[in-house]
């Protein structure tokens, strides 16, 4: 599946279950900064401390070889779950999905299990948000809550609104890209803004902070 396809089903896949655009765009912004929207991304620190890829990692779980993903601390998938009972969560769900742990549809519907469930207040906070910041907030403070929750975090993990752009075929709406954009930091270049043509959307690896220029 291509960045584009992942993009278009994980919108679908949430707007279908109730979340405003302001909430799924919400919550999308938060899921680039964690992952770049990989469902196989495991955190860049715990390649090199486990000396695994992403690929290897997410092969070694689905074969049992590796026995400790939900303990090893490592941020993992989509949301970058981290914590053990979250991640032991995953894994049992997948399982019993019969998917890979990497598998994007199934990690879309832990996803939305997780905020029927422990996270009623965010989800409800997705359902009703007709502004990106207040869904953004809600995801990055109260589902993510990273040690940094700074105001300047929450700014940086802010998608902003664009003006229309092409519908997506068929449908006569804006396609996701062309709704959506990303929050620069100072530094970046107006370039790096969330298009097509961006050059960040290249690199293979995204930074975890938001503001930093990882892909889109």
């Amino acid at each position: 599946m291509t960045g584009a396809e992942r993009e278009k089903y994980i919108w679908s896949r949430l707007t279908a279950a109730g979340l405003t655009p302001a909430g799924a765009a919400g919550l999308m912004g938060n899921l680039y900064a964690e992952s770049g929207l990989n469902p196989a991304n495991l955190q860049n620190t715990h390649e090199k401390k486990l000396g695994l890829t992403d690929a290897a990692y997410t092969a070694a779980v689905d074969a049992g070889t590796y026995t400790n993903f939900a303990g090893d601390g490592a941020g993992y998938g989509l949301a970058q779950w981290t914590y053990k009972t979250r991640k032991a969560a995953l894994l049992a769900y997948v399982r019993a999905a019969g998917r890979s742990v990497g598998d994007l549809e199934a990690q879309v519907g832990f996803l939305l299990q997780e905020l029927a469930g422990s996270y009623k207040g965010v989800l409800s906070t997705l359902k009703s948000a007709q502004d990106v910041r207040t869904a953004s907030d809600a995801v990055l403070l109260q589902f993510e809550r990273p040690a940094d929750r700074s105001e300047e975090n929450c700014r940086r993990r802010t998608p902003r609104a664009r003006p229309p752009g092409p519908a997506a075929p068929g449908t006569g709406k804006p396609t996701l890209t062309d709704t959506l954009r990303r929050t620069p930091p100072a530094s970046c270049p107006p370039a790096c803004l969330w298009t097509s043509s961006s050059p960040w959307r290249g690199i293979s690896k995204p930074f975890i902070s938001w503001g930093a220029l990882g892909p889109l």
